[in-house]
């Protein structure tokens, strides 16, 4: 019988070992918005948890399969499946637990379909519709319209920061450096936005200039060195970029980089490294395409970076099966997390390799949520830094605000935003499940040459 921890926080499941890792997406990403003195009790509003498999898009003759592989010719090798049966079986062996806690089930999936039916005004930055208002960055750049600015350091002393324009935030390090929660109201058109405690955020694209101005910001405002890192670098660093695949394809909220005018991952390529702390662990998500992969290595090498764990973050139902077959040529129920380390070290508690075929695998089960809502992965990292309390961390291409933490991306507000939460706490309301709201979303809308995250 495997020897697990008791469950914390969002994580429902770990064993001794964790290397199995069961979390609740939503509760993960509710939990990191706020600290031990000031906890987040809100809670995210979630679709509702998936309760069977996705029918099957495998195709079936000799010559469907023969195009798939000529149109796929070097599909990534599936994660071990021994793992994954194993994990699974691990979890089941709780008893009759749920796989995901309760959630409070919100209209937004509804309300985003709806979006090309409705006309739409144009007003300055935001574009109004009767579903939604979305913060928009201009694609022609920001150089016509709005250089980068110095840092807004949000009030210190009182719980809300009133701001005329979206503009005022834009292209600017914005940083709430108190021990509480700030909320952000923009006057026009009258939303409000929390930043959690001790956080920072930069909501623009990833383009040249804009890492120049990031770089900046973060040396002057991290001036200091810590235990571990020295001014202006990180100790983990995140990043979701925008891989090019179908769901991207089909999404119009998505520019990937084949559509982008420049390419994210390559501007990085040529500010992130200076900004890796010596024993900085660096996080990547990727598809499951071999010449992703690739692109993620390049990105490595060139950040002094080599590759020492492998996780799978495991899609299931509300019932704990697979969402999709493990090994389908079509789409697989799993995405793939590279953990690099600046240096050959062993992490702290956890035995690792830099070798790609000994690296160590490590398998973390949840129910999806939104789409491209990932989970929050601070309660995992954080037993791997070796300074837990003075840590330095930042999320590129990030789609919420983490307390302690720095983010940066055009959709870095995204469910930040007060409407997307609600009060109470889950254990009190046992019909929160099918909790259901209407009502406007409004959306951080990225434009064709960059996106944050694609499934």
């Amino acid at each position: 019988m495997a020897h697990f921890m008791e469950p914390s926080g969002s994580i429902l499941y770990q064993n001794q070992a964790r290397t199995v890792t069961l979390i609740d997406i939503p509760l993960s990403i509710s939990l990191s918005q706020g600290t031990p003195e000031y906890p987040c009790t809100d809670l995210l509003y979630s679709d509702r948890p998936v309760e069977n498999p996705h029918p099957s898009i495998e195709p079936r003759s000799v010559k469907a399969k023969q195009r798939v592989h000529e149109r796929l010719p070097n599909p990534l090798p599936p994660f071990p499946r021994d793992l994954i049966t194993q994990g699974l079986a691990e979890i089941q062996a709780r008893g009759r637990q749920a796989f995901c806690s309760e959630r409070r089930i919100n209209q937004i999936r509804l309300s985003r379909h709806k979006e090309d039916q409705a006309p739409k005004k144009t007003a300055h930055l935001f574009e109004e519709s009767s579903n939604q208002y979305e913060i928009k960055v201009p694609e022609w750049g920001i150089g016509a319209w709005c250089e980068p600015q110095g840092p807004l350091i949000l009030s210190t002393t009182g719980e809300k920061y009133e701001i005329q324009r979206a503009s005022d935030l834009i292209n600017k390090v914005t940083a709430n450096f108190s021990t509480r929660p700030v909320l952000v109201n923009l006057s026009c058109p009258g939303l409000e936005y929390r930043v959690p405690p001790y956080s920072a955020f930069m909501l623009s694209r990833v383009g040249q200039r804009e890492a120049l101005h990031f770089s900046k910001m973060a040396s002057k405002l991290l001036p200091e060195p810590t235990l571990s890192a020295a001014p202006g670098q990180f100790d983990f660093i995140l990043l979701d970029p925008p891989w090019e695949n179908r769901s991207a394809r089909r999404s119009k909220s998505y520019a990937s980089r084949r559509q982008a005018n420049e390419d994210p991952m390559r501007v990085l390529d040529k500010m992130l490294g200076k900004h890796i702390a010596p024993d900085a662990l660096v996080a990547c998500w990727i598809t499951n395409k071999a010449s992703v992969r690739d692109a993620a290595f390049r990105a490595f090498e060139s950040w002094g970076v080599e590759l020492v764990e492998e996780w799978a973050w495991l899609k299931v139902t509300a019932h704990g099966e697979p969402i999709c077959d493990l090994e389908g040529s079509m789409r697989r129920p799993y995405e793939t997390v590279l953990i690099g380390k600046a240096v050959d070290v062993t992490l702290d508690g956890y035995e690792a390799s830099t070798s790609p075929k000994s690296t160590t695998k490590r398998l973390i089960v949840g129910v999806p949520d939104l789409h491209s809502r990932k989970p929050c992965l601070k309660e995992i990292i954080e037993p791997m830094m070796k300074h837990r309390l003075s840590y330095r961390a930042l999320e590129i291409f990030a789609r919420n605000l983490t307390a302690g933490w720095w983010s940066w991306g055009n959709e870095v507000l995204k469910y930040n935003w007060k409407g997307y939460w609600t009060a109470g706490d889950m254990g009190d309301d046992t019909d929160c499940l099918y909790e259901q709201r209407d009502g406007a979303v409004p959306e951080l809308k990225p434009v064709d040459d960059m996106d944050q995250g694609i499934a």
